[in-house]
């Protein structure tokens, strides 16, 4: 099992942070993710279900996340449905301008030598992926603002 995660400042309060992040189907500041689409379930709430289409890796992948987590304003979880096994968790906390949003994402690709050898392999793009979704995230924030960093 692989973990990695990063963090960072957003401009805005909890609640507005928290929206955005349950916002699934706006959240193109996932790690690798190129499209997602609701297909079942509340909206950004537990149960609900998205289509997901993402590259990693150099691979195209589909599958259905699924909301497991939902704690308003604190913290969400998703994860894959099938596949991979693999989850996003998002926690929004106070900070002294507005809030702190860290990203923890964990995934294994199965058990075994060649499993693991895999997991190590990909565990900097990971870091990676999370840094970039981080940054993006609270991107939307300052475009929101005017441009103010």
């Amino acid at each position: 099992m692989i973990e990695v995660s990063a963090g960072v400042s957003v401009g805005t309060d909890e609640e507005a942070a928290y929206a955005a992040l349950t916002d699934l189907e706006h959240a193109t500041w996932l790690p690798g993710v190129t499209r997602l689409r609701h297909l079942d379930g509340p909206a950004g709430g537990v149960g609900g279900r998205y289509r997901v289409e993402a590259s990693m890796l150099g691979r195209h992948l589909e599958g259905v996340l699924v909301c497991t987590e939902a704690v308003r304003p604190q913290r969400t979880t998703v994860a894959l449905e099938d596949g991979i096994e693999l989850s996003i968790t998002a926690t929004v906390s106070a900070a002294a301008e507005g809030c702190r949003v860290e990203l923890r994402s964990r995934y294994s690709v199965g058990g075994g030598f060649a499993g693991r050898a895999v997991e190590r392999a990909s565990a900097l793009q990971a870091r990676r992926e999370v840094v970039r979704a981080a940054e993006r995230f609270a991107s939307q924030f300052d475009r929101a603002a005017g441009g103010r960093g």
